[in-house]
């Protein structure tokens, strides 16, 4: 799982970066192949990654660079978050839960951090099935994280 993607420099079109993962729900196995082309891919277009295991509390500082770095190297942004980027526990409502993932609490940080940069042109929530979400926990993570962004959005005009 990778959580957090970035592409440098003009128009390319990025690959989506998520779980490589197939099967049913629950019984999800990795594709080695898949996941080799998928990096081979993201090195030919320049796009550097952070792996979901190296972006835990204690890596915030880490995590928090790759994103400045990521912001000063582009004028605007389209935010992509695929819900199963979170943890099984907070997101049961996806197509390939994760068994680690990335706590609330980061990718609320990144969110802010991204939505106050005033580089946001776009954002997008991805990878919701109601139909599997449990108490509607992957519906209400979604909707805090727009909320965060808008909220951190109005703090700082866009400055494109």
């Amino acid at each position: 799982m990778y959580a957090l993607v970035a592409a440098e420099g003009g128009e390319r079109h990025v690959p989506r970066f998520g779980p490589a993962r197939a099967g049913a729900r629950g019984h999800a196995t990795a594709h080695p192949q898949r996941r080799a082309r998928l990096f081979r891919t993201a090195d030919r277009l320049g796009v550097r990654c952070l792996p979901d295991t190296g972006c835990g509390l204690l890596d915030l500082p880490r995590t928090e660079k790759f994103v400045d770095d990521f912001l000063a190297s582009c004028d605007v942004v389209h935010l992509s978050i695929d819900l199963d980027v979170l943890p099984a526990a907070v997101a049961p409502g996806v197509s390939a839960p994760a068994a680690y993932g990335v706590q609330m609490d980061v990718i609320e940080r990144v969110c802010a951090k991204v939505a106050a940069s005033g580089k946001l042109a776009v954002c997008d929530i991805a990878e919701l099935n109601p139909d599997l979400d449990v108490d509607q926990r992957t519906a209400r993570a979604g909707a805090r994280l727009i909320n965060r962004m808008v909220t951190s959005r109005s703090a700082a005009p866009r400055t494109v």
